[in-house]
């Protein structure tokens, strides 16, 4: 799966233990949508995503 499927959720990308983008997907930098997804879960409406 790819960040750019999740363009309807409220995202947290996760890095290495580092938040590195917290907000709505539409926002999203286009150098993070092309990214692999490691592991997702969906926490209150927001999906929160390491990478």
């Amino acid at each position: 799966m790819k960040l750019k499927e999740l363009r309807l959720y409220k995202v947290k990308i996760i890095k290495d233990g580092d938040v590195i983008f917290e907000d709505i997907a539409e926002k999203m930098p286009e150098e993070f949508k092309e990214l692999d997804v490691e592991n997702i879960n969906l926490e209150s409406g927001e999906a929160v995503v390491e990478i």
